[in-house]
């Protein structure tokens, strides 16, 4: 079975500063990069969209899922993805609860990422969601602010160490901001 990571901000901020002082050059550059496209005005759909686009000229991502909860029936829900068939938006395909990965992790509210993936540890509905045949490695990271949980973006990639800058902590600053915006362009249900 792969590595998985359920560390928590703080554990993550705990970490050895060597390593995020050697790739600092990298986080400023995505950092620089991702917060000038944060900025535009753009719908939610848009905006996943291009945060997907953009992270993956940093690391390749075979899959990408945008899930929000809704709290009129308290379900997560997908309403946008992209993957090797184009980009689908406007969904609200309610995912299951048993054996879920992604209700798990929502509420917990700390990121999860799986190295070397051969196994899934979620349901079958979130496996194909999630990601494709040639995923090697997934992250599944909460979209928050002040405590609350919002949704869920959800990464998958054919290199199994993918997202390892996520386990570091240099992608903190930016998914707070894109959580941020997302949870400012969310549909009136979700928040």
């Amino acid at each position: 079975m792969g590595t998985v990571s359920t560390k928590s901000k703080q554990e993550r901020n705990e970490l050895d500063s060597q390593l995020i002082d050697t790739n600092n050059g990298i986080s400023r550059g995505i950092l620089q990069s991702l917060k000038a496209m944060l900025s535009k005005p753009s719908d939610i759909y848009k905006l996943f969209f291009s945060f997907t686009k953009k992270l993956n000229r940093f690391f390749p991502i075979s899959q990408s899922s945008l899930i929000v909860f809704s709290k009129q029936d308290n379900k997560l829900k997908v309403i946008a993805m992209k993957g090797e068939k184009g980009a689908r938006k406007g969904l609200t395909l309610t995912l299951p609860e048993t054996n879920s990965l992604l209700y798990k992790v929502f509420a917990d509210g700390n990121f999860y990422i799986q190295h070397h993936l051969q196994e899934f540890n979620g349901n079958f509905i979130e496996e194909k969601i999630i990601k494709d045949n040639a995923a090697q490695s997934l992250a599944v990271l909460p979209i928050s602010q002040n405590g609350s949980s919002y949704g869920l973006i959800c990464l998958s990639s054919p290199n199994e160490d993918a997202f390892i800058s996520f386990e570091n902590g240099l992608m903190d600053e930016i998914l707070e901001n894109f959580s941020k915006n997302v949870i400012k362009r969310m549909p009136s249900n979700c928040i």
